[in-house]
């Protein structure tokens, strides 16, 4: 594995850092899933599935599947006030950077803005890592690798692993596979499933989870509700409550029995959020989302994750943007890349600087992407990390 430094992520004046370059995707089957608008109050009922009557299963046939908006035709200039975060290369630490595991400690690594000074997010890319129609399993390890690495300035990555979960740990993985064209690519939630196992899980106690078995099958992920190996199935029944300023919503039975949580989202533009990313993939964690999609999702997106249930049992985020969606999700487009952080607001300023970026390089309107992420401002007044570009530190490896 060679790493290389690279040229900072904002590259040209006036335009968003450069974080990879775009490909089109042929039109999934789904052709359904299209390229047209809509009005507001159908991508409203199509964001939200049909109520499972509790404990079953939900169907996938419930669900009414959202004519996702592509954004606005008409070009217009990005708000005066957007600053895209600035980044920095970064190569291996020495070996003299590596902590011992005693000074490797949970709090210490989760720490984040406002705890510190700065909120890390690591980017690593990869030109190499899509093999044909799917992602290459070795380098997308390799770059999980390399960016848990930089997040915690050591190059002992499986240290790290042991010291974020305990070999008891019961590990939900929350993926988004709303779309079968564009979900959390399986390649990512895999690699991070070995690497648990490596450090003493036993794959019984490790969830790959979203809201139905359907959208994961139909994403390429391997059901398993209950036999051996590593678990992955949909929703099974309702859990704690959370009362919310728009709506009181359940979470799934299956985040109250986890013990911890690895958020693994894909960045998509999303027409009554701006972006969704790591804080609004828990939309998929709750039984009623769609009530939660007022005002922009302001404050909704925010208080959710404001609830113990998701602030005190995340334990790393890891964004799968080997392929990102800044239009319709069905056509998902090439970023080789994967976004890590401990702080979930701060990744998800990232995610929006990729998708505005990815929109600018095509001419299109990339304004409601940042106007419509107004919660992040939420989130880090309710302090739960940073989206001012000033207070995140952006760190970029490129691997070849």
């Amino acid at each position: 594995m060679t790493f290389r430094h690279s040229k900072s992520l904002a590259e040209r004046p006036g335009q968003a850092p450069r974080l990879g370059s775009g490909q089109a995707r042929p039109l999934s089957r789904r052709a359904f899933i299209g390229l047209g608008t809509g009005a507001l109050a159908a991508w409203l009922a199509g964001c939200r599935a049909s109520t499972p009557p509790s404990p079953s299963l939900p169907s996938p046939t419930s669900l009414s599947l959202p004519s996702l908006p592509s954004s606005p035709s008409t070009v217009t200039p990005l708000p005066p006030t957007y600053t895209p975060v600035p980044a920095t290369s970064a190569i291996p630490n020495p070996q003299s950077a590596i902590p011992s595991p005693q000074s490797a400690s949970r709090p210490a690594l989760l720490a984040h803005w406002p705890a510190t000074a700065t909120s890390r997010v690591v980017v690593v890319r990869h030109a190499g890592v899509w093999a044909g129609a799917a992602p290459d399993a070795g380098i997308v390890l390799q770059m999980l690798d390399a960016g848990v690495s930089a997040l915690t300035d050591t190059s002992d990555a499986l240290a790290i692993w042991r010291a974020l979960f305990d070999p008891g740990d019961r590990v939900l993985l929350k993926v988004n596979c709303i779309s079968s064209g564009g979900p959390t690519q399986p390649a990512v939630a895999y690699a991070v499933a070995q690497r648990l196992q490596e450090v003493g899980l036993v794959p019984e106690n490790i969830l790959i989870f979203d809201r139905t078995s359907g959208e994961l099958a139909a994403a390429g992920y391997a059901i398993n509700e209950g036999g051996p190996g590593i678990q992955c199935h949909g929703a099974q029944g309702k859990g704690t409550e959370a009362a919310l300023t728009q709506a009181t919503v359940r979470f799934y039975q299956e985040l109250d029995t986890s013990t911890a949580i690895i958020n693994l989202p894909t960045p998509k533009q999303h027409g009554s959020a701006g972006v969704s990313v790591a804080m609004k993939n828990h939309y998929g964690s709750v039984d009623r989302p769609g009530a939660l999609h007022g005002n922009w999702c302001d404050p909704a997106i925010a208080e959710l994750n404001a609830q113990p249930t998701i602030r005190d049992k995340t334990r790393l985020i890891v964004g799968a943007a080997l392929n990102v969606s800044p239009g319709n999700w069905e056509r998902p487009e090439r970023e080789n890349a994967l976004l890590l952080s401990f702080d979930p607001v701060a990744l998800d300023t990232v995610g929006r600087d990729v998708l505005v970026r990815h929109l600018q390089d095509k001419g299109r309107n990339a304004g409601y992407l940042i106007e419509g992420a107004r919660h992040l401002t939420t989130a880090q007044a309710l302090e739960l990390g940073a989206t001012d570009a000033g207070l995140i530190d952006l760190r970029e490896i490129v691997l070849e």
